[in-house]
């Protein structure tokens, strides 16, 4: 007579993520990225949307490396304004490309008092708007410490302006930003020279410098 086969092992129960305490799906959520739970996986289930509102979470916002085409700016403008509200206050560092512009960074501004580090790549001429410069003197970044340009058109005048109301600015690079090179190095030098760190390039293709202000 045959043995009987053995018994199937019971497989074990499915594992429930929507019970998990918000702490370790606040972990999850950060290496899955920011964009991505804005993107939806935030709101999987309601536990899982209420992990995805702890401002916590938002504290630092990296939007800058996603290929982003034209037809969706103002997607990722809105996602960008989300990730702001979500923060509540607590934004301390804020990255992003192309799609950033005058009115977003209004938003930002207004609703960051706690902003030390900005990184913009690639965004539109008027990002930095003289109404901007105006509601930062009403309101100065009082915690920003550093600031990262790269193929963004802004004007040594509007710069000025600009950093005139970030009172704690330290660290300043600026990269291939067409319209800062009206002048030249020493006068450069000179009008921001309470910066203790300071990066200014312009460099061609082949990273070759081409504006002779290197600094």
């Amino acid at each position: 007579m045959d043995a009987a086969p053995p018994p199937v092992p019971e497989e074990p129960p499915a594992q429930d993520w929507s019970l998990l305490p918000l702490d370790l799906l606040s972990a999850v959520f950060i290496r899955l990225g920011l964009v991505e739970v804005l993107r939806g996986a935030g709101i999987v289930c309601r536990s899982w949307l209420d992990a995805a509102k702890v401002p916590d979470l938002w504290r630092v916002v990296d939007m800058e490396n996603h290929i982003i085409s034209f037809e969706y700016l103002d997607v990722w403008r809105a996602r960008a304004k989300a990730a702001v509200d979500r923060s509540d206050g607590q934004l301390r560092e804020f990255a992003g490309r192309r799609f950033v512009n005058a009115e977003l960074m209004q938003y930002i501004v207004e609703r960051s008092p706690l902003l030390t580090t900005l990184r913009l790549e690639s965004c539109s001429s008027g990002v930095f708007s003289y109404r901007l410069a105006s509601l930062m003197r009403e309101s100065p970044l009082r915690e920003l410490r550093s600031l990262i340009l790269e193929n963004v058109y802004i004007t040594v005048k509007k710069l000025t302006c600009v950093l005139k109301n970030c009172p704690a600015l330290e660290v300043l690079t600026v990269r291939n930003c067409s319209g800062m090179y009206s002048e030249d190095e020493e006068t450069l030098r000179a009008k921001f020279a309470r910066i203790k760190t300071l990066t200014f390039k312009c460099e061609d293709d082949d990273g070759v410098c081409c504006c002779g202000c290197d600094f």
